[in-house]
């Protein structure tokens, strides 16, 4: 599933405060869709973040892998990637805070 802040795509509603121009909370899981990447994507390109993703790969409409980059308007940028997805695996895409209290990252090991 792909979450956005305090819901989750596809199995819940959509909420656009999670993708905001210095705050991101996104979830992607084994049960995230094409549509819902695509839509991701166009929502924090709105916000001027780029996100780029590419070898996705669905099997029985779970996605099994995904590569991707995010990059914020300063130019940081993180690249991560999952060859294996399985029912376990939480990538969180997260932002918040401001200069050195900033949290930037993606991955299964975001610090909370």
């Amino acid at each position: 599933m792909l979450s956005i802040g305090p819901f989750v795509y596809g199995q819940s509603d959509v909420n656009s405060e999670a993708v905001q121009p210095d705050f991101l909370n996104v979830h992607v899981t084994q049960n995230s869709t094409q549509s819902e990447l695509a839509q991701l994507q166009k929502d924090m390109s709105a916000v001027n973040i780029g996100f780029r993703y590419d070898m996705v790969n669905w099997i029985d409409g779970k996605l099994q892998s995904i590569r991707f980059a995010l990059i914020l308007r300063d130019g940081t940028m993180i690249r991560n990637a999952y060859e294996v997805m399985d029912s376990e695996t939480d990538v969180w895409i997260r932002l918040e805070g401001t200069g050195e209290e900033r949290v930037f990252c993606a991955g299964d090991k975001c610090a909370d």
